[in-house]
């Protein structure tokens, strides 16, 4: 006789919630979505898909037929006002990175999930969770949703899953802000690389995002208040980044979206048979591009320990216990980062080269950065079979 299906309750119809969807339906379990808006949908504006991303994408059969929405980048550089290169890695082997727009990356997700056989809700917001017999259950403003042999909370730095469980939790907004625009053209990106430049406590990222767009970030401190000018002040970010004067010309007419950086601290990631995932768990600055990276990984062991592992509730306990000093590390380092960007006195800029370089030049320091390129590896986890 058959063991009966499970089921399982997902709060968030992003990139962690459609991913742990898809790969949880593989595996036989039944499982729903509820996504709080009235379809699946992102943001416009670029996301990095790092080598660990892809690999979970190569996984879920979906990467190749994504590839031609989006572009390869080469190399990765890190450029002064001037124009001189202070750093530059090439993006390759566990480095590699493909740019894609959000809508690309969140349709893809959708579609592997519904081919195979999730259900996704929309208009259905999730209020928190409630506890039967034992075991947490999903709550909606509708009512309560059908009890769940495991609940996934994936629902956003501000997760009602999450919020609603017995931890001290909680996001926490940080004094950097970031304006994100997806433009059309390839005119100030003729090559397949990502430069990001930097001019005091103000930084610019110009990548191409597939074949005809360009994805900008520019990111300053919340201090800075003409930085923080929507549409922005393109005579006062040209006075800054001169060789970008045509770009900030084209980006003062474009739309886009501001917010600030912010960090998630959730001391448990495992509750009885709730999951805690994504954005929820470990949010953090995006500053190593690693958002949507640590989220894929960790949809893709969840659904491996629960394969190993009968019992959910010990399942979801082992996935943290081996798993999450990834996300955590890398969580530490980002925000090492941002606070390098936006707190180093500008009257020690003459040294700010110095130490951009050695975070190039050091593989110790890079790896310990960017551990999550290496994907589920460090985890002894083989992606392969």
């Amino acid at each position: 006789m058959s063991a009966p299906q499970r089921m399982a309750e997902i709060a968030g119809g992003g990139i962690g919630g459609l991913a742990t969807a898809a790969l949880l339906a593989r595996d036989g379990w039944k499982v729903r979505v509820h996504e709080r808006g009235d379809q699946i949908r992102e943001i416009g504006a670029g996301i990095y898909i790092k080598n660990n991303s892809i690999e979970v994408l190569e996984q879920l059969g979906v990467f190749d037929a994504m590839a031609p929405l989006g572009l390869q980048l080469q190399r990765a550089e890190i450029r002064f006002p001037d124009g001189s290169l202070r750093q530059q890695r090439s993006l390759a082997g566990l480095s590699r990175v493909h740019v894609f727009s959000r809508q690309a990356v969140i349709e893809a997700l959708r579609d592997v999930a519904l081919a195979e056989g999730a259900e996704i809700v929309t208009d259905s917001t999730v209020t928190g969770v409630t506890e039967q017999g034992g075991r947490y259950a999903l709550r909606t403003q509708k009512g309560a949703a059908s009890t769940a042999d495991l609940v996934v909370g994936a629902d956003g730095v501000n997760s009602a899953v999450r919020n609603s469980l017995p931890m001290r939790s909680g996001f926490r907004v940080l004094p950097t802000i970031i304006d994100r625009f997806l433009i059309q053209g390839r005119e100030f990106t003729p090559e397949n690389k990502t430069v990001e430049h930097w001019s005091g406590n103000r930084r610019i990222g110009v990548t191409p995002a597939g074949p005809d767009s360009t994805y900008v970030y520019m990111v300053a401190p919340e201090r800075d208040a003409t930085a923080k000018k929507l549409p922005l002040d393109a005579a006062d970010w040209s006075a800054r980044f001169p060789e970008l004067a045509g770009l900030m010309q084209a980006l003062s007419q474009a739309p886009a979206t501001q917010y600030n950086y912010g960090v998630v601290n959730c001391p448990h990631w495992a509750m009885k048979n709730v999951a805690i995932l994504g954005d929820a768990a470990h949010g953090l600055p995006p500053t190593l591009g690693q958002g949507a990276g640590l989220t894929l990984i960790n949809a893709y062991a969840l659904a491996h320990h629960l394969r190993q592992e009968a019992d959910v509730a010990r399942a979801i306990r082992q996935w943290e216990h081996n798993v999450r000093f990834i996300s955590d590390q890398t969580q530490t380092w980002a925000c090492r980062y941002d606070w390098f960007s936006r707190q180093w006195p500008t009257s020690l800029d003459v040294a700010r080269p110095l130490i951009t370089w050695a975070f190039g030049r050091f593989r110790y320091l890079n790896d310990r950065m960017r551990i999550a390129d290496q994907g589920l590896r460090l985890a002894g986890i083989d992606m392969t079979r």
